[in-house]
């Protein structure tokens, strides 16, 4: 007698091989038996004929790790298909905090937190207990972020490390990878973790190399020094030999800087054909999202908000700061390119691009801006429309690509889209309709790789033994429905999404089972 059969399903089992059908039975938790025609019981006999059964997606590049108390439910990722999140990414992380750079630590994540919440930030093994008391919708585990070390021990003083804080700062990464982290985001466009240089990279990198664990990074530039700053992170993979992923791989700024990923992919390729482990990952848009304030220089944000919101307000100082935006302006082109994403001060510029904006109110965008960054107390939100699909293209294709949302809460109905709808997207756009890589290639992509390179060995597989994490969905209608002026419309074409052996969504919709788990690296 099993829980579940899903019977007759095409079975794409994550490896990348062609299909076959079989039936799947799931007991326990587990995928108990694969088969043609199995003649058994089960509680619930789901008919998969005409649709595709593949292991749960993984999200490879979150950042839901630092809403997960608030959106424990995860209904916007299982909505997509996704059974497990990696977050910590970027350089942001949970944990760990310090007493006496409180402040600075929770600057860095952000948010609002219960007491017990913030009270457990300061061990990795105190945020594991916290966790286990949470319902959570997905499988969930996340890197240290480099971001949140260098604020537990320098804040957001743009300088480098002493020899004493930088061993501070490898002290508290080595006690988190012994409690169980994956290991160290690095998150290079933003304070603090930008005011680091190299030899900083290098020496964490080497503390998570000790643990066989894997580095990330947001890269330094994604436009014009892109192909120099990828190849920083590979000067810190050559010298440590840790595993390594580029995060949300991608050439920014128009025609200038389009087609450069074919220089860092081939740059990469070079780092494996020399024998290290490096991959990267990718959302399949055109835009990508970040606070408006990332266009303030990153060295002035040292000073902290209220300076920051005191440096556009003020007549002189905004007209001093404006030669230093305009240059960020003349490379990756903001003021054309730039949509409002979430401003709490003006909601209804929402969706509405700065320049028009501008334009309809006979105003030079850059006052625009200022006073939106100042109404909003540097909270607001953008979509930058600087990429190009050939890149993106280019980049799915390569065999080490994984696929991540690079999302937040989805609680805003001004969020990006790929934070609702990349991996139905990828499965409709770019398997079915464009034909850039195959189904099996991109189920592989979802599952099995992400789950090799982030070592969940019991993730990723149609395997008997292998936790029940599954998704069935039409290959023929699977797609997502939002778009950037309407982010959540949601996702059709699943069936079902299966979460550690319980059903977690139905025909689209999700029903209300919490099956998700906590996972962390194995101690040493």
């Amino acid at each position: 007698m099993y829980d579940i059969i899903i019977r007759n399903a095409r079975i794409a089992d994550g490896t990348g091989n062609p299909m076959y059908h079989a039936d799947v039975a799931v007991k326990d938790g587990k995928i108990a038996r694969i088969g043609y025609n199995l003649r058994a019981k089960a509680g619930r006999v789901i008919d998969g004929t005409g649709k595709v059964l593949a292991p749960g997606f993984i999200d490879a590049h979150s950042h839901l790790d630092c809403h997960i108390e608030e959106v424990h439910h995860c209904r916007h990722m299982l909505a997509q298909g996704v059974t497990t999140i990696i977050g910590g990414m970027c350089g942001d992380s949970p944990v760990p905090f310090t007493e006496e750079r409180f402040s600075d630590c929770l600057r860095s994540i952000g948010g609002t937190y219960s007491e017990e919440s913030l009270r457990c930030r300061y061990s990795l093994t105190d945020y594991r207990r916290h966790l286990k008391d949470l319902p959570l919708g997905v499988n969930f585990t996340f890197l240290v972020g480099h971001g949140l070390l260098r604020a537990a021990v320098l804040g957001y003083e743009n300088r480098a490390a002493t020899p004493e804080e930088l061993a501070k700062m490898q002290q508290l990464l080595r006690r988190c990878m012994e409690e169980g982290a994956m290991g160290l985001s690095f998150g290079l466009r933003y304070p603090p973790g930008s005011y680091a240089d190299t030899d900083e990279l290098i020496a964490l990198a080497q503390v998570v190399a000790e643990y066989g664990g894997i580095i990330t990074a947001h890269v330094r530039g994604e436009a014009d020094t892109l192909i120099e700053a990828t190849h920083e992170l590979l000067q810190v993979v050559r010298a440590t030999g840790v595993r390594y992923v580029h995060s949300h791989h991608k050439a920014m700024g128009g025609l200038m800087n389009w087609n450069k990923t074919a220089a860092t992919l081939s740059m990469m390729e070079t780092a494996v054909a020399d024998g290290f482990d490096v991959f990267c990952d990718q959302y399949p848009y055109i835009a990508s999202s970040n606070g408006l304030k990332a266009l303030i220089p990153q060295h002035l944000h040292a000073s902290g908000l209220d300076d920051m919101v005191n440096m556009v307000t003020d007549p002189a100082r905004r007209a001093a700061l404006k030669p230093a935006v305009m240059e960020i302006a003349a490379s990756e082109r903001p003021f054309r390119y730039t949509m409002i994403g979430d401003s709490a001060s003006h909601p209804d510029y929402n969706g509405r691009m700065l320049a028009d904006l501008a334009d309809e109110k006979g105003m030079d965008p850059y006052d625009l801006l200022c006073d939106v960054l100042r109404d909003d107390k540097m909270t607001t939100t953008a979509i930058y429309f600087s990429m190009s699909e050939e890149d993106i293209e280019r980049v799915m294709r390569w065999d080490r690509a994984m696929f991540g949302s690079d999302g937040g809460n989805g609680q805003k109905a001004s969020d990006h889209p790929r934070t609702f709808g990349t991996f139905p997207r990828i499965l409709g756009r770019y398997v079915r309709e464009k034909k850039i890589i195959t189904l099996e290639n991109a189920i592989r992509k979802m599952t099995c790789l992400p789950a090799m390179v982030y070592n969940l060995s019991a993730k990723g597989l149609i395997r008997e033994g292998m936790d029940a994490d599954l998704v069935l969905f039409d290959p023929e209608t699977v797609a997502d429905l939002g778009d950037f002026a309407h982010p959540t419309r949601g996702n059709t074409g699943f069936a079902c999404v299966v979460v550690n052996g319980e059903i977690a969504l139905e025909n689209d919709c999700t029903t209300g089972v919490l099956a998700g788990k906590p996972l962390f690296r194995d101690r040493p």
